[in-house]
């Protein structure tokens, strides 16, 4: 079985964001103090004996809301070599310019420190994946997002920052309706503009299931046409009646185990993901979750795809 990533979820309380389109929030987390080493070494042995490489820092809330979790994870991939080359971190932004004050044990000069950015590094994340729902002003997004006032932040100068302290940074946009009104070059030349060198087109997931998310999605998601005109634009397009192709403007890269390819585009890599819940492809995983409770899965909403 070809598996890309293992997503590790950190438990929390709720979540500190209030996205319309989130079902996580709404559920209670008993685990939030829960942390079991060696079950946590076990499955992680597990991912890298079955070529696992990268791994998926996540949360049903944001990871940065429960750091013990997190210096606990970092003692154990510290313990184990730090198995997983290639870490992410995903996030909507909040929390990661956290600042405090510390005086200088020599200098006794008043210094400011950032604990969450030393948390990541010790963990060994290379990427921050910013989960964006809008990218060209920042009240909507965060207003979507539902980010407090006291945690609200500019996407430019948050991703300026991270890039200074040499993380990747991915933009994985929200593909909702504002998106119908700007066209494919118009993203994605923003999106270089905020200095993102990874782009992540997410199709809006919704289910039949009538619930407030759900019915929000249906209201809010962009068209098709705006994912068939993204996806054109990059990888081109074949017309009949010419007898020909098209050329889009991305240069293919590779494809990805679960089937989505990725295309180099103005320097940047870019991917629409069709299959945010991992369900089309049986043959190949796109990841497996390592839950909350310390068990591992094949899916996000489903107990019985238990692995163990």
């Amino acid at each position: 079985m070809n598996i890309q990533t293992i997503s590790i979820v950190v438990p929390t309380v709720g979540c500190v964001n209030k996205c319309p389109f989130c079902v996580s929030r709404m559920h209670s987390n008993p685990y939030v103090g829960h942390f079991d080493a060696f079950q946590m070494e076990k499955r992680i042995k597990w991912a890298v004996m079955n070529g696992i490489n990268t791994c998926i820092i996540t949360g049903t809330g944001e990871a940065l809301q429960n750091t013990n979790f997190l210096y606990n994870l970092g003692e154990v991939f510290a313990k184990m070599d730090y198995p997983f080359p290639n870490v992410e971190l995903q996030t909507t932004g909040v929390m990661l310019e956290k600042k405090e004050e510390a005086f200088g044990s020599k200098s006794g000069d008043l210094l400011f420190y950032y604990p969450n950015i030393d948390l990541l590094k010790n963990l060994g994340v290379n990427t921050i994946s910013l989960s964006v729902s809008d990218i060209f002003f920042d009240a909507l997004n965060t207003q979507i997002i539902g980010v407090r006032p006291k945690l609200e932040f500019k996407l430019d100068e948050l991703i300026s920052f991270l890039k200074k302290n040499d993380f990747n940074i991915r933009l994985s946009l929200n593909m909702l309706k504002h998106f119908d009104d700007v066209t494919p070059e118009g993203i994605l030349r923003k999106c270089k503009e905020l200095g993102a060198e990874q782009v992540t087109f997410r199709r809006m997931y919704s289910d039949d299931d009538g619930s407030e998310q759900s019915q929000w999605v249906e209201k809010n998601k962009c068209s098709e046409r705006t994912l068939e005109n993204i996806k054109h634009y990059i990888q081109g397009d074949y017309v009949i009646k010419d007898g020909g192709r098209i050329p889009g403007y991305g240069t293919f890269l590779y494809k990805l185990p679960f089937g989505a390819s990725v295309y180099s585009i103005n320097g940047m890599s870019v991917v629409m993901d069709d299959d945010c819940m991992s369900k089309e492809n049986n043959e190949s995983l796109k990841y497996v979750i390592l839950r909350e409770n310390g068990k591992l899965y094949a899916q996000w909403d489903n107990e019985g795809s238990l692995i163990f």
